[in-house]
């Protein structure tokens, strides 16, 4: 009964995000017990209080990035668009295109970079996530940031993780970036790097 139905949840969410949930049917075949306990993880990563929806989607895609799935990336991205999120905004997220990001966004996208790279600016900007959105919008970046870095490990160990190369934003196709260090502003273009 149990996998009936969570094959059937599995179908709808991948027609709905265009996304191979095949990671997630190994998983379930295996183990059912294993496979709830998994699907709870959503839980925490969705987990968004006190702060606006722009900056909370800008950290839960650049975690994502981080851990340079291209699937989970996409799929975030999708998520993000069904949201309400502006696909020019989600493309700038992306790109590291700080010109078209709000300050809150481009906030939250220096914030993540920094807290990933263990960088010491990290210090500086977490006061300035909690005078903006306090200590609930803190810890809903806590939750979606490190949460979110979870599915692409679970892919990689599997064997269904994919390099992040490119992602399409309704018709458009972005090459995402990254900043090497957030101390070192330059952007690296495909996620990783050279």
């Amino acid at each position: 009964m149990i996998r009936r139905l969570a094959h059937r949840w599995l179908r709808a969410f991948s027609q709905r995000y265009d996304y191979d949930t095949g990671y997630m049917s190994e998983i379930l075949e295996h183990s059912p017990a294993v496979f709830v306990k998994y699907s709870t993880l959503n839980l925490l990563a969705s987990h968004r209080r006190g702060i606006p929806k722009m900056p909370w989607w800008t950290a839960r895609i650049r975690a994502a990035l981080w851990e340079d799935c291209g699937p989970c990336v996409q799929l975030v991205c999708n998520m993000a668009l069904q949201s309400g999120m502006d696909s020019a905004v989600v493309g700038a997220i992306l790109a590291t295109d700080m010109a078209v990001l709000d300050e809150d966004s481009a906030l939250a996208l220096r914030f993540t970079e920094c807290v990933l790279a263990r960088d010491p600016n990290a210090d500086s900007l977490r006061d300035q996530v909690r005078l903006r959105w306090g200590e609930d919008g803190l810890i809903s970046l806590a939750m979606t940031i490190s949460t979110t870095r979870v599915y692409p490990a679970v892919k990689y160990v599997l064997g269904y993780g994919h390099a992040c190369q490119r992602v399409n934003i309704e018709q458009d196709i972005v090459t995402p970036a990254t900043f090497q260090s957030a101390t070192m502003p330059e952007t690296v273009i495909g996620g990783t790097s050279q």
